[in-house]
């Protein structure tokens, strides 16, 4: 059995067709963990009046408002499936998510699958027929995610439960921003195998002021120190691994001054580029061997030109 779990927080005008894209799965055995993280709208009413007639094995847990993580974590504590698969309340699947990636899994002894994505201007699952797949080692993904060399996010992806259970994989719940980014990350460095398809199976809504697009300052600069905390931990378990990780927290610093331009004052944006040394930052990517990379971090050593350019022209 699968289980397939949702944070859910404020999102009646979206939650309907997350869920009807789940309940048209083309593989029956599964559960639907829905995690209401304090929601102040209508959510519940809406899940519980499409769902009520559905046939499917579902349950709508009820907590006070603690992040996206927490209902994560508190999801999995409820899971009965051998598999885990989180997505986001407001996104959509293809028909075949399910059964494919477990069978991905399956055929493959994988820890976990993955599928490339799609973003969406309407709540529709893309359309897709490529069949190409690639099976992993632990340090070939190591290198793919840091350069993004394919196209994937956490909730294109299925777990074994047993395999983050037997390796203590957990979000952290004092972090709410950039949190899937440490997951992955902790993911990766536990596994031994995974496989994925380039078929985009995930259709990825982009809304306004959703949780990634809607981040504060104070929300970016608080993940920043966890994310250091985060980073400093892996040197220490992962030293032969030390030319990837000593890139994982600039890496992580240009996306974020990448994504912040978009959303806060100059004001704020100069104060953040400061604090994460952003007139470094390409002397600290050396070697990352990514094109946007290289261009971004070399724009960073004019923090103005940088905030122009992230907000406008990209």
């Amino acid at each position: 059995m699968i289980s397939v779990i949702v944070a859910v927080y404020n999102v009646e005008k979206y939650i309907v067709n997350c869920l009807k894209s789940i309940v048209n799965q083309d593989y029956a055995d599964f559960e639907l963990i829905l995690v209401d993280d304090g929601s102040s709208d209508n959510s519940c009413n809406v899940i519980n009046d499409y769902l009520k007639d559905s046939n499917i094995n579902w349950q709508l847990i009820k907590k006070e408002n603690g992040g996206q993580s927490s209902s994560r974590n508190l999801g999995v504590s409820k899971a009965k499936g051998e598999y885990i698969w989180f997505v986001d309340s407001d996104d959509v699947v293809t028909s075949g998510f399910l059964s494919s990636l477990k069978k991905l899994i399956d055929d493959n002894d994988a820890d976990f699958s993955f599928c490339n994505y799609e973003y969406v201007k309407q709540q529709l699952p893309p359309e897709d027929t490529n069949n190409e797949i690639c099976v992993y080692n632990r340090d070939e993904l190591l290198n793919i995610f840091l350069r993004r060399t394919i196209n994937f996010v956490l909730p294109s992806m299925m777990f074994k439960k047993d395999f983050l259970l037997r390796n203590n994989i957990v979000f952290n719940e004092n972090i709410r921003f950039s949190e899937d980014q440490m997951y992955i990350w902790d993911v990766i460095f536990n596994s031994n195998k995974s496989v994925y398809t380039y078929r985009k199976m995930y259709g990825y809504y982009l809304r306004e002021k959703s949780i990634m697009t809607g981040s504060p300052y104070k929300k970016i600069m608080n993940g920043y120190e966890v994310y250091s905390k985060f980073v400093n931990e892996l040197k220490d378990k992962y030293p032969q691994n030390k030319d990837i990780i000593k890139l994982i927290l600039p890496r992580w610093e240009l996306g974020t001054l990448y994504s912040a331009a978009k959303i806060i004052d100059y004001e704020e944006f100069e104060s953040m580029y400061k604090k994460m040394n952003g007139s470094s930052l390409h002397s600290r990517l050396k070697g990352i061997s990514e094109t946007k990379a290289n261009g971004l971090s070399l724009i960073a050593k004019s923090p103005k030109l940088l905030y122009f350019i992230c907000r406008n022209l990209i």
